[in-house]
């Protein structure tokens, strides 16, 4: 069962657990990135869309538009699997094959 994380539920958030950890994370049965991307929005009240153009001073189409629902704000992510001792970036692959053990970071852009 892959766990999912992102900016509602960061493996990064201070719970007391030494960080990264996996505290907050939202259980799903995706088997693709799409469906992990679809749980992660109908659980928190989000619109997640992959970008349509490179960021300024990127040459690559790699990023997710992520929208509240409630608010209307929005910010950027990137996505990334960590399996095992791997990490993939899928970049907008939505039908990347997801394994039970892996772990999908919605990480937002801090730079």
């Amino acid at each position: 069962m892959p766990l999912l994380f992102g900016p509602k539920n960061s493996r990064y958030t201070y719970t007391g657990t030494p960080c990264p950890h996996n505290d907050l994370a939202l259980k799903s049965n995706a088997r693709t990135l799409g469906e992990a991307i679809r749980d992660y929005e109908n659980h928190f009240s989000l619109k997640i869309k992959a970008c349509d153009e490179p960021l300024p001073g990127e040459s690559e189409v790699k990023y997710f538009l992520v929208t509240d629902a409630g608010t209307g704000l929005f910010h950027y992510v990137d996505i990334h699997i960590f399996r095992g001792e791997a990490e993939i970036c899928p970049k907008q692959d939505t039908a990347f094959m997801l394994e039970p053990g892996d772990l999908v970071e919605m990480g937002e852009l801090i730079c």
